[in-house]
């Protein structure tokens, strides 16, 4: 990477930087139905000073909010940067199709306050008629279409004063639709987390990279895109839709376009693993692959292994696997594996893990947890004790609480909210450092980061701690998986106890009954044998009915609501000592 470019105060002089020394040189590629929609640096530039232009003569000025309501594609990469170029901060959304996907749009809107939106002509039609409660969507805000922005306007770009501390965009979280969350990045925490991530991978004048992730989310936008693009590497797009219509094409266009680093959350490696068959892998040659990154969400060994077996034979490596962590308050990436080693993994024995402990088991079965490392750090990580606020043992689970210049300022006009998460600071510690809280558990073991699950989420039962995600694997990998799309394990309070209660997706919803039931008996059977847990409830609801986040996050907090509220749609539901159809 040049050293001019890795000196630069901002994505703006970076882009310029690159604009007058490669001007031809392709900035991305976005394949739109297998046809090569191409950007130059030089293009990127001056479609970006154009609609910046645009926008000052509208009347945004430094600082204020511009709303990006764009399907993926390059048309909401020229957006994003003319925000930067402009000095405004941008605030990139999905288009809301679907109606809960309207409710959050509407409250990003209401946080956010923007004083423009972008979106092509196709999308003013759409979004003209959407509303809430009778209003439209938009409001009064004005809209701007991009399609329609002269280039001529490039030459009346006015460049702003663009400092470190300025805001470059407000990334809302997938976390609560009642409440999404702006978490500010500054253009120094950009930088900061970019430099990070173009180290971290290794990036050089051979590396090519390929991308189907939302571009709307941390990863996909910071990752895959604006990462990229500052070193210089060339950038394959697809849209998410075409990877979860055919997981193949991700693996085909690797191997097309011969790229060296692409990723994705654990899901979609085991989407391909179950989607793909052997006859359809025929052509496939996965060696130019050398980072292909899993984060996002818990990351599982087995998924791993079971990738590694179904593609091996086309060329991928093991070593190939780059387990990293990351959280949108840290701006994206906080720890990774190094590129070209093995994966680590550990064995947990299952009844001290439970307290919080950590102990090694020697094997791995039925009374061992199995975690992948989350790699070294890339910022400054420690482990604390959520309650006690002090630091935890070397053998013990606790926090996890970061600190670097990638660290977000907080969230958007929500002052408590940031004074929790960003204001952490450890019992005793007589430098008082702040820390940001993730809302994460884990511990480090011999220099490396090993996530456990997620403070809200953890189900406490008899003294013990259990994660949801290993209930939820536990039915998700038995022969019955065949009959279920998500899961979701989560407690119910009653006035009297806790209930464990776990909530099933069904592939076909006109299951028969006398089926329903021994679904029933087997997800019982199964939680009990594994876990060693009396499951309460089990409901069955239809396919895609499943709580999740834009990302494909199941929200448990979400299915106990909705359960609570009786808005979910239920075919039947299992409650111990008797049966609901």
């Amino acid at each position: 990477m040049n050293q001019e470019i890795f000196h630069s105060i901002s994505l703006v002089e970076a882009i310029q930087y690159r604009a007058i020394h490669t001007s031809e040189k392709k900035s991305c590629t976005f394949l739109n139905r297998n046809l090569e929609e191409n950007m130059t640096y030089a293009e990127l530039d001056e479609r970006a000073r154009a609609i910046a232009a645009q926008l000052q003569s509208q009347g945004a000025k430094p600082g204020d909010r511009i709303l990006l309501l764009f399907s993926p594609g390059l048309p909401l990469i020229q957006a994003f940067f003319a925000c930067l170029y402009a000095g405004c901060i941008a605030v990139p959304i999905y288009p809301p199709a679907q109606t809960k996907l309207l409710d959050k749009a509407h409250r990003i809107i209401q946080n956010a306050k923007p004083v423009l939106a972008i979106m092509t002509a196709d999308h003013l039609g759409k979004f003209a008629t959407l509303n809430k409660e009778g209003k439209p969507l938009l409001g009064n805000v004005p809209c701007l279409v991009i399609d329609a922005v002269e280039l001529q306007m490039s030459s009346l770009w006015k460049p702003p004063l663009i400092r470190e501390h300025d805001i470059a965009f407000l990334q809302y979280t997938s976390g609560s639709t009642m409440h999404p969350k702006g978490v500010i990045i500054t253009h120094g925490n950009l930088l900061d987390n970019i430099h990070k991530i173009s180290q971290a991978f290794q990036l050089n004048e051979e590396s090519i990279s390929f991308s189907w992730l939302p571009p709307h989310h941390d990863m996909g936008l910071i990752g895959y895109i604006l990462t990229p693009i500052y070193a210089g590497v060339p950038t394959y797009l697809m849209s998410p839709f075409s990877f979860l219509q055919n997981p193949l094409s991700w693996l085909q266009n690797i191997s097309k376009y011969k790229a060296t680093i692409s990723g994705s959350p654990n899901f979609a490696y085991d989407y391909c693993v179950k989607r793909i068959k052997e006859e359809k892998k025929q052509g496939l040659d996965l060696s130019c692959w050398q980072i292909a990154s899993n984060g996002a969400e818990p990351i599982r060994k087995e998924t791993l292994e079971h990738f590694y077996q179904a593609f091996k034979n086309y060329g991928f490596r093991k070593e190939t696997f780059y387990p990293c962590y990351g959280l949108a308050e840290a701006t994206l990436l906080v720890t990774g594996n190094t590129p070209g080693t093995p994966y680590r993994t550990l064995n947990l024995a299952k009844e001290h893990y439970q307290d919080h402990q950590v102990h090694f088991a020697e094997e791995e079965n039925s009374r061992s947890h199995s975690l992948v490392s989350c790699g070294k750090f890339r910022q400054k990580v420690k482990i604390v004790d959520p309650e006690s606020l002090t630091l935890c043992g070397p053998d013990q689970i606790g926090e996890i609480w970061v600190q670097s210049a990638s660290v977000a300022q907080g969230y958007w006009q929500q002052d408590e909210e940031t004074q929790h998460a960003f204001q952490g600071r450890i019992h005793n510690d007589p430098t008082k450092q702040v820390y940001l809280r993730t809302g994460d558990l884990g511990f480090v073991h011999e220099g490396e980061l090993y996530v456990t699950g997620r403070i809200k989420d953890l189900i406490i039962l008899y003294g013990k701690n259990h994660y949801p995600q290993d209930i939820e694997y536990s039915i998700l990998h038995a022969p019955i998986h065949e009959f279920l799309g998500k899961c979701a394990a989560f407690v119910m309070q009653t006035d009297h106890e806790y209930e464990l209660t776990v909530m099933c997706e069904l592939k076909n919803r006109s299951m028969p009954p006398e089926e329903q039931d021994i679904l029933f008996n087997t997800i019982f059977e199964l939680v009990y044998q594994n876990h060693q847990l009396e499951l309460h409830n089990i409901i069955l609801i239809p396919p895609k009915a499943m709580p999740h986040t834009t990302s494909g996050k199941i929200r448990r907090n979400f299915c106990r609501k909705y359960l609570l509220d009786n808005t979910l749609p239920i075919i039947a539901r299992w409650r111990l000592n008797t049966i609901e159809g």
